[in-house]
């Protein structure tokens, strides 16, 4: 099996990387931008560089690597420069205390945490992250880039866009369709459909904010 390398230190690469050791991935280390991180070590692995200086590393492709960023935009960025230079497209990091339908189909560099359970069906982008203990229910689609956080609840046929990011706990009702780069508030239930770039909270979920800017960067909890 090859090795990998972890793209991003954060929290959310932490929890990557124990992912990829309860799946037996055979991990080398991490790059990040942080100029604090250069040189150190990282639960017992070390942190080669910036993200740049991974390109003529991932240039081998006997090596294998995973995006580890947490945020969409940020994700989305990083993805496109690194998979350009590195001419191969990156693994999906699954814990093996999941719950995965065969019937699904699933694109690159998807992070699904433990607790999760996608049902038939379901269709996932690239770059996908799924939090601990959602559940993804039959026929769902959930674009690249889109984020579901931890216990959310999606019923049937509900689409997710690309960039989309669903608050912790939040829980969107059959059939129902969330924009790209929306951001749904934690814990709301969601009765419509939400359009692209806005901000929905509450039970139930009531846009309170148009986010006009491409660069916006999604809220983390609901205001």
């Amino acid at each position: 099996m090859s090795k990998v390398l972890i793209i991003g230190a954060s929290g959310h690469a932490r929890v990557c990387l124990e992912i990829l050791e309860a799946a037996g991935r055979d991990v080398l280390g991490f790059f990040d931008d942080d100029p604090n991180l250069q040189g150190v070590f990282l639960h017992g692995y070390p942190i080669f560089g910036r993200i740049s200086d991974s390109a003529p590393i991932l240039a081998d492709k006997s090596l294998e690597y995973f995006v580890a960023i947490g945020n969409n935009h940020d994700r989305k960025k990083i993805a496109s420069m690194v998979q350009q230079h590195c001419n191969h497209g990156p693994i999906n990091a699954i814990h093996p205390l999941t719950v995965i339908s065969p019937r699904i189909q699933m694109g690159m560099g998807n992070f699904i945490a433990p607790g999760v359970i996608i049902n038939t069906g379901t269709l996932l982008g690239d770059y996908v992250i799924l939090n601990t203990g959602a559940t993804i229910d039959h026929d769902n689609i959930i674009h690249s880039y889109a984020q579901i956080s931890p216990g959310c609840n999606l019923a049937g046929h509900v689409t997710i866009e690309e960039g989309a990011f669903i608050g912790t706990g939040a829980i969107i009702i059959p059939g129902k369709t969330i924009g790209a780069y929306a951001t749904i508030g934690a814990g709301a239930v969601v009765i419509d459909d939400i359009p692209a770039h806005c901000t929905a909270v509450g039970v139930p979920a009531r846009i309170i904010r148009q986010n006009h800017s491409s660069h916006f960067k999604v809220a983390m909890y609901a205001e």
